[in-house]
């Protein structure tokens, strides 16, 4: 089952609602102070719906039992000739 189904949906709703904000502002020349509030609101909305996104899945990948690949795991990850990492 994949929990965060309902939630990439509510994302993708208000990415496109944030969106339609900043262009309608962005395009409506009738009230220069609605317009350039529409923008200045779509673009909070838009950074702090994609910030708590991004924390959202990190935390969830932190404390859930998430077993995916890490950057210790890297087959990149190498040492010089000391001993010491690049």
């Amino acid at each position: 089952m994949d929990r965060w189904k309902h939630r990439r949906r509510l994302v993708y709703f208000t990415v496109g609602f944030a969106t339609a904000m900043i262009l309608f502002g962005a395009l409506d020349f009738s009230d220069r102070v609605v317009s350039s509030q529409l923008v200045v609101g779509g673009v909070s909305l838009l950074t702090l719906v994609l910030s708590g996104y991004v924390f959202a899945a990190t935390f969830d990948d932190r404390w859930s039992d998430y077993r995916g690949p890490s950057d210790f795991d890297s087959p990149h990850r190498r040492s010089d000739d000391y001993g010491m990492d690049c």
